[in-house]
């Protein structure tokens, strides 16, 4: 993506990493975010984008799409497209439509929150306060059963669990029960051990997290937004304001959604939160929908 950077001579193509003066570390680290955020299917984006910046349940008025779309050119396309894409996600149950005091509004259903919390279990202790504990995880396979190894990380990791070490899994979710189910008929109890703790290794909360999530490079490129923000709001095109939305719904988007208390004390992503929802929003939306 690039734009015309205002005051450049007649066409001077900048994309956000030119602009913010990244280095090729960081630039790469983006793109990687990046290439994993377009793979994800479409109403998945739109069901995390609206329960993470709607303050869960907030609803997103209808009339924002409707009047971006309204002001281009082509809004009777893409209007067409936006109700496309709302009769899509209701007949999916994500979504559905009601009538408030304050018009048409669209909100999402407990189906379409049941997928967000599938894809993000973390994101449930910031909605009930943290007891604490961690659940550990350790095992042990000879190497002719590797694909049980394998088979079991994968999903322990779908689970919410972070890895501090090799062969070792964590997560403060309560998740005891759901283990022993996944492993019960297998045999692998003699490969794998669980256990329930207050304290791992002398290590406090945050720096057991930091090990066992990336939350660190995540912060490094949290900072390299904010840091690039003030010279988007000086170009200030649709275009580099939306590059700077989709870099950051990227990083988000891999987030593993850790509550407050296992963040750093240093953690930048809420400011970064802010920053994106102080930015024109409508046309955000209506990309998302429009290409469902």
């Amino acid at each position: 993506m690039s734009i015309s950077k205002k005051g450049v001579g007649k066409s001077s193509p900048v994309s956000l990493p030119a602009l913010a003066e990244w280095g090729i570390d960081v630039t790469n680290t983006f793109e990687k975010y990046l290439k994993e955020y377009q793979s994800i299917p479409q109403y998945k984006k739109i069901l995390h984008t609206m329960i993470n910046f709607f303050d869960m349940y907030t609803p997103l008025p209808y009339k924002n799409l409707l009047s971006s779309a309204n002001r281009t050119i082509a809004g009777a396309n893409e209007i067409r497209k936006i109700k496309r894409a709302q009769i899509y996600m209701n007949k999916k149950e994500l979504i559905t439509t009601t009538d408030n005091k304050h018009g048409k509004r669209i909100v999402v259903t407990s189906r379409g929150h049941k997928i967000f919390y599938e894809d993000y279990p973390l994101a449930k202790l910031r909605k009930n306060k943290w007891e604490g504990n961690w659940t550990l995880v350790m095992y042990d396979f000879p190497e002719k059963i590797r694909s049980c190894r394998d088979t079991l990380r994968s999903n322990l990791i779908k689970m919410g669990f972070g890895s501090p070490q090799i062969s070792t899994l964590v997560t403060p979710l309560p998740v005891e029960k759901p283990i022993l189910q996944l492993l019960e008929g297998r045999e692998l109890e003699n490969y794998v051990w669980v256990l329930t703790c207050k304290k791992l290794w002398g290590l406090s909360d945050q720096k057991i997290a930091g090990r066992s999530w990336p939350l660190k490079e995540l912060n490094r490129l949290y900072k390299a937004l904010l840091e690039a923000l003030p010279k988007v709001r000086e170009v200030n095109t649709k275009s580099i304001i939306k590059e700077w939305q989709e870099y950051y719904l990227a990083l988000v988007t891999n987030d593993p959604q850790l509550p407050a208390e296992l963040l750093p004390k240093n953690w930048l992503g809420e400011i970064c939160k802010k920053e994106f929802s102080k930015l024109e929003t409508k046309d955000l939306f209506w990309m998302l929908f429009q290409s469902v």
